[in-house]
């Protein structure tokens, strides 16, 4: 008991406070929440320690609650997340790429997410034309680069291809077009080493104008047309002889390539060994049948009837019109006494003027200088013979094609 203090009313406790705390533990209790507002509302004091207990007990179960929750769910999207695989669109380890649905062979991504790239062996669309894998090589038909090998690539394809210049392929160059090696016969002249290069014939006969080294051969033709001896000088024969093979359609190359023709004849100072190039080649008749070897076989004598056709390739039978104006021996150097034998250097068509013959139908050196018991045959200036017309080539003998040249 509290003593009384005296002159004071003694104050009552409210007696639901008394209750509450006098309240047996195992009491039943009303819900928190409704508890505590009741206390508020009658007291108006703040929650004692006792109150607040309750609060703090359903506190840590509410967290407890919480707490079980988070883990279930983390266990629950640790066991139902899939694993990555290649075509899913989500670059993995060990994935180069992942294109999805657009991986491909033929694509930047392969099926098995690996970069498309040269030597793989898958062709990259629009990118590689090829793609042999470890058989890629510069000399294989898909090159390094994965690029079809092809002639004028610059690459040599083995066992197809002779040689391959890029773009220095050329038909007149070392490498042609389809890459095969430019040799005589082919048919495609080198420039700077073969003067022709004709695969066929092209004329009748055979006679294609092209030797067999790919030089240029020279045609040795009579003339149809016979002259007296008044030929206008050794340059009107000439032109006599250009005139020849211009109209003639037998001549096994035309002679707007770079030939010209002269006539064999005497001239006051410049004989046919002179005036021709002692030539390398070979001396022909229209038809392509050979004469001589070159300059030397030329000179040292011919079959009879080698030099028996003329420019359309007609052969000269009679044996009265088998007569050349020559004055010249067979080795091309001027008779003695020229000018009396060759009336007057080609200037005099009179009678009493002669000129020193060949003879067509003949062979040695007598097509040139046809001889008999008393020497050189000649006939007088007025009466006829024909003219031998020899070319000369003259990409391989330019100075002999000058106007006037005489070689010392």
């Amino acid at each position: 008991m509290i003593p009384a203090v005296p002159g004071a009313t003694p104050r009552r406790r409210p007696l639901l406070v008394a209750a509450l705390l006098t309240a047996p533990a195992f009491a039943c209790e009303p819900p928190l929440e409704a508890t505590t507002t009741s206390a508020t509302e009658i007291t108006g004091a703040l929650p004692t320690a006792t109150d607040t207990a309750p609060t703090s007990t359903s506190s840590s179960s509410a967290t407890a609650t919480s707490t079980t929750t988070t883990a279930d769910t983390e266990a629950t999207t640790e066991t139902t997340t899939a694993p990555g695989y290649c075509g899913d669109g989500v670059i993995d380890d060990g994935e180069a790429c992942d294109d999805g649905p657009s991986n491909a062979e033929n694509a930047p991504c392969t099926p098995t997410c690996a970069l498309n790239v040269c030597g793989d062996g898958l062709i990259l669309d629009g990118v590689e034309e090829c793609d042999d894998g470890f058989d890629n090589a510069d000399y294989n038909p898909c090159t390094a680069a994965c690029t079809v090998n092809v002639c004028g690539d610059g690459l040599l394809l083995a066992d197809v291809e002779e040689c391959d210049d890029g773009p220095d392929n050329a038909d007149a160059a070392a490498c042609t077009s389809i890459c095969t090696k430019n040799i005589c016969g082919d048919g495609m002249v080198f420039e700077g080493v073969e003067e022709c290069d004709d695969t066929y014939p092209q004329f009748s006969g055979g006679g294609d104008g092209c030797s067999a080294t790919c030089t240029r051969e020279q045609v040795v033709f009579v003339s149809l047309k016979q002259y007296d001896g008044d030929l206008g000088g050794p340059a009107g024969a000439d032109e006599i002889c250009a005139q020849a093979g211009a109209q003639s359609i037998k001549l096994p190359w035309p002679q707007d390539n770079n030939t010209i023709f002269k006539a064999w004849i005497a001239d006051p100072a410049c004989p046919p060994e002179r005036r021709f190039p002692h030539a390398d080649r070979p001396y022909v008749r229209i038809d392509g049948d050979e004469i001589a070897a070159d300059w030397d076989d030329l000179i040292d004598g011919i079959t009879p009837g080698d030099v028996q056709m003329n420019e359309y390739g007609l052969w000269l039978e009679e044996p009265f019109n088998l007569r050349v104006w020559t004055a010249v021996d067979g080795d091309g150097k001027a008779l003695p006494d020229a000018a009396a034998k060759s009336c007057n250097f080609w200037t005099l068509a009179g009678d009493s003027f002669f000129g020193a013959l060949g003879r067509a139908d003949l062979g040695e050196l007598a097509w040139s200088r046809w001889t008999g018991e008393g020497g050189d045959l000649a006939q007088g200036c007025h009466l006829k013979a024909h003219l031998y017309c020899v070319q000369i080539a003259c990409d391989a003998y330019p100075e002999y094609c000058e106007p006037g040249y005489c070689a010392p």
